[in-house]
């Protein structure tokens, strides 16, 4: 035998050996399959968002987007989902994992159908007809395809809330301002140190899992200044199929050459995962709708967030979010009054919080304990300007407010029977409050500073009760009561050797009723007391505003609300008309009022007690029309209106006006939606929408011997813009990008919303990209 022959033969030999390991290794190797598909109720045709996906056997799952599309990898030829949904009932269907198209799986409503699942109202999942006052959630699909800013600017179109200016701005509910309003991050109070509440400029929209809003009352549950809602921010739990993923989003926007990024990258995985997201925002000075430039108005915003999540079991779950923020902002000169056209205010604030969480769920008699911790620490510079008439720098106050504060929540919820849960807890908090003062006089070229108020804060404990019972499948009781006990502290400061504290307390409690005469009709009725304790800034300390100076009244005492709430609400024609009527009337007693003493000098404003009330309701109502040109489109036809008339008894006159009341508003939208389901294009929809807000002439006097305030005491005159929105979803090709394009005040109107002095921000084109990677 020839070399050549042997050589032949063992190239041969060393061939079929590798052939042959292959072969045999062959059944063992796998390879990962996707299975991907569309949720869909069966009654209405609509995607069913937040469902979970899980395989039975494997710990993995996932949950629906809100166009009810999910994903899922796995190694098995067969497997066995398992669909689950708080508002559905469950399904388990055989599925062979070699088809490559998307599958739909149709889930029967229960009795009680709604997407929306409520956490706030009760620390456990309900649906939103369970509930006894008006609720509503925002997406964060609603967040970005709208390229909100900031929280007030994500609110404004929730029928009931207002919004002055386009920044910074008070973020008013049924009449009543941020100290009146609980703005929380995943149920933990935010606490501002504007005189006028918490604003949440400093809150990263673009770091949550959804928003949850509860109007009325909410004290049993959250204390402290919860009268006439809550808004509650809550972060994403990063969990699901193991793996990397990242998401980016980028946005333009014309009119002040805006410019926001996000990136965003997840890793999960069934029983652990974690989440970085940053945030870049940047903005120059606005054009008001006359052409006119709104100096100083320009932002920048720097935010960073993680998130992280990890399951010991089914039982045991703990979560820990930490967010920072810094901000450098200005407000557009004239906001305050035109007399104060030549005083220029900016801030720039650092802010740091963080929250975690523990929950054990036993399943058992116990069927819940929860354990919340929070941490914030903040710092605020509050440049004040002063020009002359000739536009030349004249002096500077500087504030330099630092804020720290914290506090906790255990709760435990108990199922007393099948149709009884009973929820005790107790929660605290503490909040300390630091402002020294620097002045500068650039004309006499002179310096000076003030110690201001160190130390300065709050402490509050609370317990309470909240019990549920449910007598059949049309009728339910919810009642609670909760009792708090304050110390407000006056800090240490110049000229004084002893600090002063003020001791309050405060009883509230709630009594509601829902009641189901068909299954997609419910009625509400909620009677609740709720109360707000006076601040440190309100009692003792002199700060400056942009009103003024503000010195504390040490009488003042707690305020309380009465609040009684009906609603109507429910769906009919197969859930195509949609309706949410809520009606309120809100006795406020020791209403906290500003008012400017008569010989104090070198004081604006103080504070004290009055009586008042208000009253008013929100309409929002939608009809959807299916097969429009295919069976799956859709046009859905909304409205929106609000309103709210206030009364402030202090005064001598009949029917004097509360101060911000605002107008009546129309909200009125036609949104198109087409759902392809193509290789390229999945979906697309069209928004256009108009925002009515009638004249409002009944405004509160001005207080006398002062200038007014910033905003409230300012008639305002009817005015109508029209909005258009076009997006467009490729969920099926590489990075899933999605395009959002949105034009503002299409018409370019020159107006001012309520109480403002100057104008809204005149047409804006946006332009947004989101993708995958």
């Amino acid at each position: 035998m020839s070399i050549q022959s042997i050589k032949y033969n063992m190239l041969n030999k060393q061939a079929m050996l590798v052939v042959a390991c292959l072969v045999y290794f062959m059944p063992i190797q796998s390879f990962s399959k996707t299975i991907s598909g569309y949720i869909i109720d069966k009654n209405s045709k609509q995607a069913v968002q937040f469902a979970t996906i899980s395989i039975v056997d494997e710990n993995i799952s996932t949950t629906s987007n809100r166009q009810g599309f999910f994903t899922l990898e796995t190694e098995a030829k067969k497997v066995k989902l398992l669909i689950k949904h708080i508002s559905f009932y469950q399904k388990l269907i055989n599925l062979d994992t070699l088809a490559k198209e998307d599958i739909q799986i149709y889930l029967i409503p229960k009795s009680i159908q709604q997407d929306e699942v409520i956490v706030s109202a009760s620390f456990y999942e309900q649906t939103a007809e369970s509930i006894t006052q008006p609720v509503s959630v925002i997406s964060y699909s609603d967040i970005q395809n709208n390229m909100n800013s900031n929280l007030i600017d994500m609110v404004a179109s929730q029928p009931g809330f207002s919004q002055v200016w386009e920044y910074h701005s008070p973020v008013i509910l049924r009449g009543l301002n941020s100290e009146r309003l609980l703005i929380m991050k995943d149920g933990n109070r935010r606490i501002g140190t504007f005189p006028g509440g918490y604003f949440g400029q400093d809150m990263n929209i673009y770091d949550v899992k959804k928003v949850e809003i509860m109007k009325g009352p909410a004290s049993v549950i959250y204390g402290n200044g919860a009268i006439s809602g809550i808004i509650n921010v809550i972060s994403n739990e990063p969990l699901g199929n193991k793996g990397f993923e990242g998401d980016i989003y980028s946005g333009y926007g014309s009119n002040n050459n805006e410019f926001v990024e996000v990136a965003k990258l997840t890793y999960r995985a069934p029983n652990f995962g974690i989440s970085i997201n940053g945030k870049f925002r940047h903005t120059e000075d606005m054009i008001y709708g006359n052409g006119e430039i709104a100096k100083n108005s320009n932002v920048e915003d720097k935010d960073f967030a993680l998130n992280s999540c990890y399951k010991f079991s089914d039982k045991h779950k703990i979560n820990l979010n930490a967010t920072y923020h810094y901000g450098d902002w200005g407000k557009p000169r004239g906001f305050n009054g035109a007399t104060k056209y030549f005083t220029k205010i900016r801030n720039k604030e650092e802010n740091i919080h963080t929250n975690f969480t523990y929950s054990y769920t036993p399943y058992t008699f116990i069927e819940k304990i929860g354990l919340n911790l929070y941490f914030d620490h903040g710092k605020r510079d509050y440049y004040n300007y002063k020009n002359t008439i000739y536009d030349e720098l004249n002096n500077l106050d500087l504030v330099h407010y630092k804020n720290t504060y914290g506090g906790g929540r255990a709760y435990i919820v108990m199922k007393l029977d099948s149709n009884n849960r009973m929820t005790l807890g107790s929660d605290a908090y503490i909040f300390s409050l630091d402002n020294p003062v620097e002045y500068f006089d650039f004309l006499n070229n002179s310096y000076g500073q003030a110690p201001g108020y160190k130390g300065a804060g709050q402490r509050n404990i609370g317990a309470f009760v909240h019990e549920e019972w449910k007598y059949s499948q049309k009728f339910k009781t919810v009642a609670g009561i909760r009792y708090d006990y304050t110390e407000v502290t006056e800090g240490k400061h110049a000229g004084s050797s002893s600090m002063q504290t003020a001791k309050r307390n405060a009883l509230s409690g709630n009594i509601g009723f829902v009641y189901s005469p068909l299954q997609n009709m419910h009625l509400t009725t909620n009677i609740g007391r709720a109360f707000r304790m006076p601040t440190t800034e309100e009692l003792f300390t002199t700060t400056i505003s942009c009103k003024g100076i503000k010195q504390g009244n040490p009488n003042l005492k707690p305020e309380y609300s009465w609040n009684f709430d009906v609603g109507f609400h429910g769906s009919s024609f197969q859930e195509k008309f949609k309706y949410d009527l809520a009606l309120f009337y809100n006795k406020l007693d020791n209403f906290i009022v500003e008012y400017a003493p008569d010989r104090t000098p070198d004081i604006d404003f103080t504070f004290s007690n009055t009586q008042a009330w208000l009253a008013g309701g929100e309409l929002s109502t939608s009809y959807r029309f299916d097969n429009i040109l295919k069976p799956s489109n859709n046009l859905i036809l909304s409205l929106g209106l609000s309103y709210v008339y206030g009364v402030d008894l202090s005064q001598n006159y009949d029917n004097a006006p509360l101060f911000g009341m605002p107008p009546l508003k129309t909200n009125f939208d036609i949104i198109y939606h087409s759902f392809l389901n193509n290789n390229f294009l999945t979906s697309y929809n069209i928004k256009l929408g108009t925002e009515l807000a009638n004249s409002q002439n009944r405004v509160a006097k001005i207080p006398e011997n002062t200038d007014g305030g910033p905003w409230g005491y300012q008639p305002s005159e009817a005015y109508y813009i029209f909005n258009f929105s076009f997006g467009t979803n490729f969920d099926k090709i590489i990075c899933k990008p999605k395009l959002r394009f949105i034009v503002q005040n299409i018409l370019d109107n020159d107006y001012k919303p309520f109480g403002s002095y100057i104008p809204a921000m005149g047409r804006n084109f946006k332009i947004v990209l989101i993708v995958k990677i």
